[in-house]
C-alpha cells in the first residue's frame, strides 16, 4: 500500500503525509520513502519540512535518510541546502559512510565542486564502484577528462572493476582529449565485463571514434547496434563535426530523416554548426526550414547556432533576424552576433549591439570582449579599444586571456601604431605567444617597418619553427622593403629545414558546382574568358581612378621571366569567375 501511495502518484501530497502519523511515527523506513516520494516530483520544500517533522518526533535519520533529501538537493540545484545537510551527517557520524558520501559525490561533481568531491572520495577508508564512478563522471562533465582518466586508473588499481556506467563515463573522456590507445583499451574492456549489449556504452563509443576521426571505425561500431536511439545519431553527427569531418556529420543528418528518426535541439545544433564551418548557407537555409517545421527555431540554442551559420557565411542581416526574433537570448546569443558584425566590417553596429548587451543586464565575458577589441580594430578605434581592454579587469573583473593581447596588437598595428605595439608586448603580465608576435609581424609588414618586423619574427621561429606561414610572413615583410637579399635567404632556410608552404586556394560556387581556384590558376576550362574580364575589369577600376597596388613580392627580374599572369592572387580569379557567370542578383559566396 505505501508503495502505491508513494510511486503511483495518488498521494504525493494528500494521502501519504498522514499515512505516517497513522501507522508508525517511529518507523525510520516509512520517514525515509516519504521523502523518496517527494524527491520524486522535485519537491524540495515538502522535503525539508518531512525531514523537520522527522527529527522534532525523534527519529534519528540513517544513512538512507541522507541520500534521500541530498538527490533532491541534487536535482533541484539547491546546493547550499544540500551543503547544510552534509554538515548535519557529518554531525551525526555518516561521515566515512560509503552509501552516504557516495551521494555527496555525485552532487559535488555535479555543481562543479569537484574540490570538495574528491576530498570526500579521498577520505572514505572503503570506496566502492558507485563512489569512483560518480567522481568519474564529474571530471567529465566538466571537461577534466585527464583526470577522469587518471581517476578511472586509480580506481582499478585500487581492485574496483568498472560498472557500464564507469565505462561510459571513461570513453567520454577520451572522446574529449582525443586519447585513442585509451579508448580502444576500454573499448576492449566493454567485452570482458559483459557490457557488449549495453546502449550507452556504445553510443559513447561511436562518439569517440567520430571525435576521433576514425570515421570508418565509427560507422562500423554504428552499424552494428540493432535499436539505434536520439542518442546514437547525435553521438555521431557531433563526433564527426568536432573532429571536423563535415560532410560526413551532414550525410549521417540526412541518413537520420531517411531512417525515420527523430530530430531533436543537439542533431539541429550539430548540423547548423558543421554547416557554419562549410560556409554553406545553401544547405544551411535548407536545414533551417526543417527546424522551422519542427518548431525547434525556438530554443535559444538552436537560434544561436543559426546565427552562427548567417555571420560566419556573411549574411548579416540573416543573422539579425534571427536574432531579433529571439524570445530568450543569453551571453552566446550576443557574442555570436557581435563577433559576427565585427568580423563582416559592421563594427560600429558591433559596438552598439555590445552598449545594448550591457543595458540587458548580461555581464560580458572573454568571448564577448575579443569580438569587441576585432570591432575596434576594423574601424580603426584605438583609445577606444584600450579603453574596453582595460574595463574588462578594471569593471568586469577578467583577466586579459592571450587571445585579448593580440586584439590589442592588431589594433595599434593596424593604425601604424607599431612602437606602441612593441611596448605594450613588452610590458604585458604573460609572455607573449605565436600568435600575438605574427599579429605584430604583419602589421610590420603591412606598414614596412623591417626594424621590429625582424624582433617580431625571430621571437616567432623560436615558437614555431616548422610553421611554414611564419617564414612566408617574414619573406614577404622583406620583399615589401626591397630586402631581398634577406628574402632570398629565408627562402633557403626553409628549403633547409625542409619546410614547404602549401598552395593557397580559393573557392566558389556556381551553378550548384564548387570551383577551386590557385594563384595565376590557367587549370580552369574558362581561364582564358577569366583572365581577359579581370583584365576589362582593371582596366574599368583605373579609369574611375583606382590606382592598384603593387605587393613587390617578387624583385623586377623575377617579374620579367614569369608570364605577368602567374602572380594573380587566386580570390581575384574566384571572384572575377563569378562576376562573369552569375546573375548580378546573385551574391559571391
Amino acid at each position: 500500500m505505501w508503495t502505491c501511495l508513494c510511486f503511483c502518484g495518488r498521494s504525493s501530497k494528500g494521502e501519504a503525509t498522514p499515512f505516517i502519523f497513522t501507522k508508525s511515527r517511529t518507523n525510520v523506513v516509512l520517514w525515509n520513502l516519504m521523502l523518496v516520494a517527494y524527491g520524486q516530483i522535485s519537491d524540495l520544500a515538502k522535503s525539508f519540512e518531512i525531514f523537520g517533522q522527522m527529527q522534532a518526533t525523534g527519529i534519528h535519520p540513517n544513512k538512507f535518510t541522507y541520500p534521500c533529501i541530498l538527490r533532491t538537493c541534487t536535482c533541484t540545484g539547491q546546493i547550499e541546502l544540500g551543503e547544510q545537510i552534509h554538515s548535519l551527517s557529518i554531525k551525526n557520524g555518516f561521515e566515512s559512510d560509503m552509501y552516504v558520501s557516495g551521494v555527496l559525490i555525485d552532487m559535488y561533481s555535479k555543481y562543479r565542486c569537484l574540490d570538495k568531491a574528491r576530498k570526500i572520495l579521498e577520505m572514505l577508508e572503503k570506496r566502492d564502484v558507485v563512489s569512483w564512478t560518480s567522481m568519474i563522471a564529474g571530471y567529465v562533465q566538466h571537461d577534466f577528462c585527464e583526470e577522469a582518466l587518471a581517476t578511472f586508473k586509480e580506481m582499478q588499481d585500487c581492485g574496483v572493476w568498472p560498472d557500464n556506467i564507469g565505462l561510459a563515463s571513461a570513453a567520454s573522456a577520451c572522446a574529449g582529449i582525443k586519447a585513442m590507445r585509451q579508448g580502444l583499451q576500454i573499448h576492449a574492456r566493454v567485452y570482458v565485463s559483459g557490457y557488449a549489449a549495453d546502449i550507452s556504452i556504445w553510443n559513447t563509443l561511436v562518439n569517440l571514434y567520430a571525435r576521433c576521426g576514425r570515421s570508418e571505425e565509427a560507422f562500423s561500431l554504428f552499424r552494428e547496434i540493432d535499436h539505434k536511439d536520439e542518442i546514437t545519431w547525435n553521438g555521431l553527427i557531433s563526433g564527426f563535426g568536432q573532429s571536423r569531418l563535415y560532410e560526413q556529420a551532414l550525410m549521417v543528418f540526412m541518413k537520420m530523416s531517411q531512417a525515420g528518426a527523430k530530430y531533436n535541439v543537439f542533431t539541429f545544433i550539430s548540423a547548423i554548426s558543421a554547416l557554419a564551418n562549410l560556409a554553406d548557407i545553401k544547405q544551411g537555409k535548407q536545414v533551417h526550414g526543417r527546424a522551422v517545421k519542427t518548431g525547434h527555431t525556438s530554443e535559444t540554442e538552436v537560434a544561436n547556432a543559426l546565427i552562427s551559420l548567417y555571420g560566419k557565411c556573411g549574411s548579416i542581416e540573416d543573422a539579425k533576424m534571427i536574432f531579433s526574433e529571439m524570445s530568450l537570448r543569453n551571453e552566446v546569443s550576443w557574442n555570436t552576433i557581435i563577433t559576427s558584425c565585427s568580423q563582416h566590417g559592421r563594427g560600429l553596429e558591433a559596438l552598439d549591439l555590445f552598449d545594448q548587451m550591457k543595458q540587458e543586464g548580461l555581464k560580458p565575458n572573454d568571448v564577448t570582449f575579443i569580438g569587441v577589441l576585432a570591432a575596434c580594430s576594423h574601424v580603426g578605434l584605438v583609445e577606444e579599444g584600450l579603453s574596453y581592454f582595460k574595463s574588462m579587469s578594471n569593471v568586469y573583473g577578467l583577466n586579459p586571456i592571450p587571445d585579448h593581447y593580440a586584439c590589442v596588437v592588431d589594433i595599434l598595428g593596424r593604425a601604424g601604431q607599431l612602437d606602441r605595439a612593441r611596448r605594450f608586448v613588452d610590458e604585458m603580465p604573460i609572455t607573449a605567444n605565436a600568435m600575438i608576435w605574427r599579429t605584430l609581424l604583419s602589421a610590420c609588414k603591412v606598414h614596412k617597418n623591417i626594424e621590429i618586423g625582424e624582433l617580431a619574427a625571430k621571437h616567432l621561429l623560436e615558437l614555431e619553427p616548422h610553421d611554414s606561414a611564419s617564414y612566408v610572413l617574414l619573406s614577404n615583410a622583406y620583399a615589401v622593403t626591397g630586402k631581398w637579399a634577406n628574402r632570398d635567404q629565408v627562402r633557403k632556410m626553409m628549403k633547409d629545414r625542409g619546410i614547404r608552404k602549401e598552395p593557397g586556394r580559393s573557392w566558389i560556387e556556381v551553378k550548384n558546382a564548387v570551383h577551386a581556384f590557385f594563384v595565376g590558376d590557367r587549370l580552369h576550362p574558362l581561364s582564358d574568358q577569366i583572365y581577359k574580364f579581370l583584365s576589362e575589369l582593371n582596366d574599368r577600376l583605373s579609369k574611375i581612378g583606382y590606382k592598384q597596388e603593387n605587393p613587390n613580392l617578387f624583385h623586377e627580374k623575377e617579374q620579367e621571366q614569369k608570364d605577368p599572369t602567374a602572380f594573380v592572387h587566386s580570390e581575384k580569379l574566384a571572384v572575377a569567375f563569378g562576376l562573369m557567370t552569375l546573375p548580378p542578383c546573385i551574391p559571391l559566396r
